[in-house]
């Protein structure tokens, strides 16, 4: 198994992604890497019964900038079965934190990326759209939103 080549077995990337912890581990701060840790436990908890659901990882403030980027590129060992993920910022379209994980040949191609985040910004462009108008609907039936 080289970092190149994807893995089917579901077992062989839990063991890539846990490879890959350990790692992060070493060098992550105690705190953070508990939050990672317990999103990694909740994502795969969630994969396992086949739910779709929210991740409760530990305050947001944690749950920020590396831990983040680290808990991405898990994803992507576990989803891909590969490690050559490259994790690459890409601000929403009013300036927000964002990133993509992307393969190395897309990280180091500019067009592709500009592509991926006018995507990206048309996709959240439109689902904001789309809450808007629902929250309008509820407020006009004279349904609180936040509830």
């Amino acid at each position: 198994m080289d970092d190149h080549t994807p893995d089917d077995s579901p077992q062989d990337r839990m063991a890539m992604a846990a490879l890959y912890l350990e790692s992060v581990k070493a060098r992550m701060d105690p705190e953070d890497f508990s939050t990672l840790h317990s999103a990694v436990e909740e994502m795969t908890r969630l994969m396992a019964e086949g739910n779709e659901g929210f991740l409760e990882a530990g305050s947001a403030k944690n749950f920020a900038g590396d831990v983040q980027r680290e808990f991405l590129v898990v994803m992507a060992i576990v989803s891909t079965g590969r490690m050559d993920h490259e994790v690459v910022d890409m601000p929403g379209p009013d300036g927000s934190a964002g990133y993509a994980v992307v393969t190395p040949e897309v990280a180091g191609d500019p067009e592709a990326l500009a592509e991926i985040r006018n995507q990206v910004h048309t996709w959240m462009t439109e689902r904001q759209a789309v809450d808007d108008a629902l929250e309008g609907i509820a407020r006009a039936s004279g349904m609180d939103p936040e509830d």
